[in-house]
């Protein structure tokens, strides 16, 4: 590799090396060395250098016997050339307990469906806690004239405005950098107590998920607390059933489908049975997100913090799998999970032309734990994949309507599977894998999470994966009269639940 900028730009012959002719060769490369290195490491790019030839420029062509005195080949005023090694040192990171994290809510929704609404409730509700907010705005607006004519402008602690478009489009750029600012602010002594992300309507949040999945230098010090999506009661099926372009991916629905909580606004100006139709939609899509009901944005604070949904190491504090409501199980018990309207519709708008950003088409969920197997691989790629779902369930919603079961009950979007027993490791790597390769007709992955009782394994496994991207660590240990209970829960569109549930029991102990 190149060293860094500042340093391979330096005019070396400035920097003179003052050492005794009794020093050796290889002691003055290792000086060298030392020089290059605490000069990286000073512009915050650390490296190791190892330098193989060094030379004196009168007789270039003879490269020095490192053993040999510098008495020997130099005087006062010589000028040396070296040749060797550079490697990048990767950064280390402080390890900070994932609940002294400074937590990030993601706030995203349809275009009028009331996200700054809410953000401004938040903001009004919150006066005792210094919230951060960073802005995507999407449009030709002046951004300081928009921002003047919104009280988020006062009661936020600091703003980062993004107006170059999609925040998807712009995650590995300027998200990043909007957050580390945040970041380095709080190093110098600005207190904040959290962050909150408006998305513009027409955000995928995948992409911003996959950053804090992704970036080691954010996570260090930010958790994801949680996506929260906010659906218009009266528009949100439109928006739901837009036909979209090949290869572009409906954002109302990734906004449904990727979301922890939703947030169902505008109640007051739907019919309750269009408002039972629009909650059961939804919850065809998502079958854990607890949907909130609300009237211009507004429901308990309570609800809107301290989600930790992205926590891994919270995982085992909840039963992952009671959100949905019915249960696979492991040994063929009842059959449940939510049919949905597998539908792949959407508009194809709100996007760059040039952008490159991976909308959630393809890769899947890699990685590995280290077990014997070799680690969890896979890509679950979605390509293709526009298997239709089912449309529900015969269960009854809170209103105590009855929703008309499913001609399709193979099908769903999302599901649970639990099963007590010991999980054999080599069995595991290759049931991750066959998910990885999940042909289209049986359906697509976008979220699991799990926990997991592996055999000979003292700790709780706990695994995230969103898309293409998951993570994986140990959790707490099983107790000594704990019954050893797998979790899976899947998040996808058309998934065949048969196929998958059989594929999770043969991963088992007989």
């Amino acid at each position: 590799m190149r060293l860094p900028e500042p340093v391979s730009q330096m005019d070396w012959k400035q920097v003179p090396f003052v050492v005794a002719p009794t020093m050796s060769v290889m002691e003055l490369m290792e000086k060298v060395e030392q020089v290059v290195e605490a000069l990286c490491a000073k512009v915050e790019e650390p490296v190791q250098m190892q330098i193989q030839v060094l030379w004196n420029y009168k007789v270039p062509n003879k490269a020095l016997n490192p053993s040999e005195k510098v008495g020997d080949h130099f005087v006062s005023g010589d000028v040396f050339g070296c040749y060797g090694d550079v490697v990048a040192i990767p950064k280390q990171y402080p390890k900070i307990p994932e609940e002294e994290k400074l937590p990030v809510t993601i706030l995203t929704g349809f275009l009028g469906a009331g996200k700054t609404t809410l953000l401004n409730y938040i903001l009004q509700e919150q006066t005792e806690k210094k919230i951060a907010v960073i802005e995507n705005e999407f449009g030709e607006v002046s951004i300081d004239d928009a921002l003047l004519k919104k009280d988020k402008l006062a009661l936020a602690e600091k703003i980062v405005v993004m107006d170059n478009g999609c925040m998807c489009c712009t995650v590995r750029g300027d998200l990043a950098e909007g957050l580390k600012s945040i970041m380095a602010d709080i190093k110098k002594g600005h207190k904040i107590d959290q962050i909150m992300i408006e998305t513009t309507g027409m955000a995928d949040p995948v992409p911003i998920v996959r950053t804090f999945m992704t970036s080691e230098e954010i996570s260090s010090e930010l958790r994801l607390d949680g996506v929260i999506t906010v659906a218009d009661a009266k528009h949100i099926l439109g928006r739901l059933d837009d036909q979209v372009e090949e290869g572009k991916v409906n954002e109302a629905y990734q906004q449904v489908a990727f979301c922890d909580k939703m947030i169902l606004n505008k109640l007051d100006l739907v019919s309750a049975d269009e408002a039972i139709k629009v909650k059961d939609r939804l919850r065809s899509i998502n079958a854990f997100a607890k949907i909130l009901p609300a009237v211009k944005s507004r429901v308990k604070m309570s609800e809107l913090t301290n989600i930790r949904a992205h926590d891994m190491t919270n995982f085992i504090n909840e039963e992952i799998e009671k959100e949905a409501e019915n249960v696979e199980h492991g040994h063929g018990g009842h059959s449940g999970g939510h049919g949905g309207h597998g539908d792949g519709h959407g508009h194809g708008e709100g996007h760059d032309a040039d952008c490159t950003e991976d909308h959630g088409h393809g890769g899947g969920h890699g990685g590995g734990h280290g077990h014997s197997d070799g680690g969890h691989g896979g890509g679950h790629s979605s390509e293709g994949s526009h298997a239709a779902g089912g449309h529900g369930h015969g269960h009854k919603d809170e209103h105590g309507h009855a929703a008309k079961k499913s001609r399709h009950d193979s099908r769903v979007n999302s599901m649970a599977i639990v099963r007590e027993g010991e999980i054999l490791p080599q069995k595991l790597g290759a049931f991750m894998q066959t998910l990885g390769q999940l042909p289209a007709e049986r359906g697509v992955i976008f979220r699991i999470k799990g926990i997991l009782a592996i055999k000979d394994h003292p700790y709780k496994h706990v695994f995230h994966a969103v898309m293409d991207v998951s993570d994986e660590e140990d959790a707490a240990p099983w107790g000594p009269d704990e019954k050893k209970i797998t979790k899976m829960v899947f998040i996808g569109k058309g998934l065949d639940k048969k196929f998958i549930r059989d594929g999770f029991d043969e991963i088992f102990e007989k």
